[in-house]
């Protein structure tokens, strides 16, 4: 009885023997027909990839191509509060960063600028900042950003935005945060500052104003920081400001008052790049570092980026 067993078994073993071989051997042909005739003609193009192009130029971060030196106002009593959010956030995106302060600080790179701490010597201090900057740096960046401990800047944008532009064009960008070529910060300190009918000798008083009069008295040009759609890059407030005084236009209003370009209201009227936002308080710095650079959305798809082409110099 388990001779006969047997020999059934064997029987049905070999009946599937056969149809089983002739299968792995067409998956064996497929495969081979596959890899040496149609893999190398099928057009790859249509695959969604999850690999950069590190040959396009938007891939790249700028950051050898425009150099950016960043010098921020502070005090010392704002050294490890608000002034170590710029220096722990954005702050390390720049090409140097310089704090100008009340007091030495060798662990943050802050110097001494004397009077920092008045609050009526901005304009003293504006002065005393952009000479430094020149004495000791000007060779060091192409571009020159000024900005205070309470402005969030977004470095990769703002390097998008100053690429078209080559650095020895006198040009200025702001506010807030004021960004100048290497150009309009020799004629500011070589032609203007030195000469009182071009630039306020004066130092008490507000800087933007002032700073603006003395560059386009040396023909600095104020370039537009606006994008492509017209939409503003540069914003006194911050993202989460909700009053309705910032979203809706009011004439009297002071931020509609100061600033040189009126866009569309409310927030969707905002760029999709932003270069700096204002007002900005020391907890927020490591909230916006995590909402730009880390948070994710599983699923959507970037858009396609492009640079602005460089824009040549009139001879």
């Amino acid at each position: 009885m388990a001779a006969e067993e047997s020999t059934s078994t064997t029987k049905s073993t070999s009946k599937l023997s056969g149809p089983v071989l002739f299968l792995l051997q067409g998956i064996g042909i497929g495969y081979l027909i596959t890899q040496v005739f149609l893999w190398p003609i099928i057009n790859l193009s249509s695959r969604t990839s999850r690999t950069l192009n590190i040959t396009s130029k938007r891939d790249v971060d700028l950051y050898e191509e425009v150099r950016v030196l960043c010098f921020v106002y502070t005090k010392s009593s704002q050294h490890h509060l608000q002034a170590m959010g710029v220096f722990r956030t954005w702050g390390k995106r720049c090409n140097k960063l310089v704090f100008m302060s009340d007091k030495e600080d060798t662990e943050m790179g802050a110097v001494n600028l004397p009077g920092n701490g008045k609050r009526i010597e901005t304009w003293r201090k504006t002065k005393q900042a952009l000479k430094y900057i020149f004495d000791y740096h000007l060779d060091e960046a192409d571009w020159f950003l000024e900005a205070d401990t309470e402005t969030y800047v977004i470095m990769e944008n703002l390097r998008q935005m100053l690429y078209p532009y080559s650095s020895s064009m006198p040009i200025y960008f702001g506010s807030p945060g004021i960004v100048m070529s290497r150009a309009a910060l020799r004629r500011f300190v070589e032609l203007s500052l030195p000469n009182a009918t071009l630039c306020e000798p004066k130092d008490t008083g507000a800087t933007m104003g002032k700073l603006r009069e003395c560059l386009n008295n040396v023909k600095v040009v104020a370039g537009n920081p606006r994008d492509p759609k017209g939409r503003r890059r540069m914003y006194l407030i911050d993202p989460q400001a909700r009053l309705n005084a910032y979203l809706r236009y009011d004439p009297n209003y002071w931020f509609w008052q100061y600033i040189s370009y009126r866009t569309q209201e409310g927030t969707f009227a905002w760029s999709n790049y932003p270069v700096t936002f204002h007002y900005v308080q020391a907890r927020n710095m490591f909230y916006f570092e995590y909402m730009i650079y880390r948070l994710r959305a599983f699923g959507p798809k970037r858009i396609n980026e492009s640079l602005t082409d460089k824009i040549v110099e009139a001879k």
